[in-house]
C-alpha cells in the first residue's frame, strides 16, 4: 500500500510554521551502498527536524500528485545553526557490514534503508501542511536511469552532487530550475562517482555575514523580527475579509496567501466566506491547534471547488466542533486534524479512538456526508496521534439546514424540556439507540452522536450543535 500525502496546502492547517531556512546541501549516489542525502541549517537557531519529513517516490511517483513513501526524522532530531545532517544507507555505516564505508559512516546521523538508486525523488517538507522546501528529482512518471544536472546525463546516478554555496534557500519544489541545463545556470556542482570530501560540512556565502535570513512580515504568521534579508518564506494563516460574512476575520480567506517583505498579497481566493447567519444553522469550521495533529487524506470525489470540508467532534458541554478543515481547490488534498490537550480542562480536540463526523459547507449551506475510510496500514480508521487517515469513499447527504436542526439532546426546537427515550407521536417508542459504529448504546451520556431508531421505522440523529 502506497501511502498517499498531498503536497498541496491550506491556510487552516498553518499555526505558527517557522522559517524553513534548511536545504538539501549535498547528495550521493555510489556504488553499492555508498548512498546519503545531507541537510544544511543556513539558520541562526536550531531547526527541530521533527516538524519536516523527508518523502520519497521510488521509480516514479504511483499516483501523480502524490509521495508513494512519507519518510520521518527520528525523535529529538535537529541540526544546529551552520550544521548538516545526513542520511546514510546502514549497509555503508555499519562496521560489521561488508558494504561498511567509514568515509561515510562518521558522519551519519541518520540510517534509513531506502535511498535513491538515481531515478527516485526526495524532498524536504513540513509535516502539518506538506509545503514543499526543497527537491532532488521531479515528482511524475520514473524518469529512466536519473535527472540530468548542469548538463550532466543521468547526473543523479553514480555520481555526487554537492550544492553550489551561492545557493541561499530551498528550490521550493522546483527541480528543473534547481537542477538547471549546464554549469553556469546550475544549483549543483557535479562530482565523479565516490567523491566525498564535501560531505559532514557545507560552505555557506552568507556564513559570517551579519545578515539573517527569515520573513520580514509582520503581519506574517512566521515573521521573524531578528531576520535582516527576507527569504520569501512570508505565509498568512486565511481568515475572511468579507465583513459580511458569519467568519470575518479581517484578513483575506481561503488558502495560505504568501506576501513579500512588503506585506503585500501575491494571491487572494475569498472562497472561505460564508455569509448565512441562521444562527441554529451557523457551524463554525475553524477550529483549536494543539500540540498534536493526524493527518487525513480526502478524495476528489463528491467535492465541489471551494467546499469546506471538517472533521467534527463532540466536546464536554455536547457540542459539535471542528478539530480541523481544509477549502477544496479541485485537487487531492489532505487536512490536519488536531488531538485533545491533556494539559487543559476542557476537550479541545480529538481523543484516541474518536470517529470522525465529516460535514461539508458549500455555498453557505452545511450538508452531511457519508464516509468510508481505509483501515489498511499504514491509515487508520480513528483518530490517532501522528497516524495517518485516508478517506476511500465519500458521499454528500442531505443538508444539515432545516427549520429545526439537530436541537440539543433533551429538548426540542422551542426549547422545551423532553424525554430523551420518548416522542410525543402517540404510538412511536424508541426500539434502539446506536453509535456511529452501530453499536448499542447504554446509559444518558451526551458525550456521542445517538442514531435513535424508532418503531414507525423513523430514524433520528442527536446531539448538540456549535453555534
Amino acid at each position: 500500500m502506497k501511502f498517499q500525502f498531498s503536497i498541496y496546502f491550506f491556510a487552516t492547517l498553518f499555526s505558527s510554521l517557522s522559517t524553513a531556512q534548511i536545504f538539501f546541501s549535498e547528495y550521493a549516489e555510489g556504488s553499492s551502498y555508498n548512498k546519503y542525502l545531507e541537510i544544511y541549517n543556513y539558520s541562526p537557531e536550531t531547526i527541530n527536524l521533527n516538524e519536516y519529513a523527508f518523502p520519497s517516490c521510488s521509480n516514479g511517483c504511483d499516483v501523480d500528485g502524490e509521495w508513494d513513501y512519507m519518510n520521518y526524522f527520528p525523535d529529538g532530531a535537529s541540526i544546529a545553526p551552520g550544521d548538516v545532517y545526513v542520511i546514510t544507507h546502514p549497509n555503508a555505516s555499519d562496521p560489521e557490514s561488508q558494504y561498511y564505508s567509514e568515509e561515510i559512516a562518521i558522519y551519519s546521523d541518520h540510517e534509513f534503508s531506502y535511498l535513491s538508486n538515481g531515478d527516485d525523488v526526495f524532498a524536504l517538507i513540513h509535516v502539518d501542511s506538506g509545503l514543499v522546501f526543497d527537491v532532488i528529482g521531479a515528482m511524475g512518471p520514473d524518469p529512466g536511469d536519473g535527472w540530468d544536472v548542469a548538463g550532466v546525463t543521468n547526473a543523479t546516478k553514480d555520481h555526487t552532487l554537492v550544492r553550489k554555496s551561492s545557493v541561499s534557500s530551498g528550490n521550493l519544489g522546483d527541480w528543473m530550475s534547481s537542477a538547471g541545463v549546464d554549469v553556469s545556470d546550475s544549483e549543483w556542482i557535479v562530482f565523479d562517482n565516490e567523491t566525498w570530501d564535501n560531505l559532514g560540512f557545507h560552505i555557506y556565502e552568507n556564513n559570517g555575514s551579519d545578515d539573517i535570513l527569515g520573513c520580514m512580515c509582520e503581519d506574517a504568521s512566521n515573521y521573524m523580527s531578528s531576520a535582516t534579508i527576507d527569504d520569501g518564506s512570508c505565509v498568512i494563516d486565511g481568515g475572511c475579509s468579507d465583513p459580511d460574512a458569519l467568519n470575518y476575520s479581517g484578513d483575506v480567506c481561503g488558502v495560505v496567501t504568501f506576501i513579500n517583505e512588503d506585506c503585500e498579497y501575491e494571491t487572494v481566493d475569498i472562497s472561505g466566506c460564508y455569509t448565512d447567519d441562521m444562527a441554529c444553522n451557523y457551524f463554525d469550521f475553524n477550529y483549536q491547534i494543539t500540540g498534536s495533529n493526524m493527518t487525513i487524506n480526502v478524495p476528489l470525489i463528491a467535492l465541489e471547488e471551494n467546499d469546506i470540508i471538517g472533521a467534527f467532534y463532540v466536546n464536554q458541554d455536547g457540542f459539535l466542533v471542528c478539530g480541523g478543515s481544509g477549502v477544496f481547490e479541485g485537487e487531492q488534498m489532505a487536512i490536519a486534524v488536531w488531538a485533545d490537550d491533556p494539559s487543559t480542562n476542557t476537550i479541545d480536540g480529538f481523543d484516541v479512538g474518536d470517529t470522525f463526523i465529516f460535514l461539508v459547507l458549500r455555498n453557505g449551506v452545511v450538508f452531511e456526508t457519508t464516509s468510508i475510510m481505509n483501515t489498511q496500514a499504514p491509515f487508520v480508521g480513528t483518530f490517532l496521534i501522528n497516524g495517518f487517515g485516508q478517506i476511500t469513499n465519500l458521499s454528500i447527504d442531505d443538508p444539515f439546514l432545516q427549520d429545526c436542526v439537530y436541537p440539543p439532546l433533551g429538548y426540542d426546537c422551542d426549547g422545551n424540556s423532553i424525554s430523551i427515550e420518548e416522542d410525543n407521536l402517540a404510538g412511536r417508542y424508541v426500539v434502539e439507540t446506536i453509535d456511529l459504529l452501530g453499536r448499542n448504546f447504554s446509559g444518558n451520556s451526551i458525550q456521542e452522536l445517538k442514531i435513535i431508531i424508532y418503531s414507525d421505522g423513523s430514524v433520528e440523529k442527536k446531539y448538540y450543535l456549535n453555534h
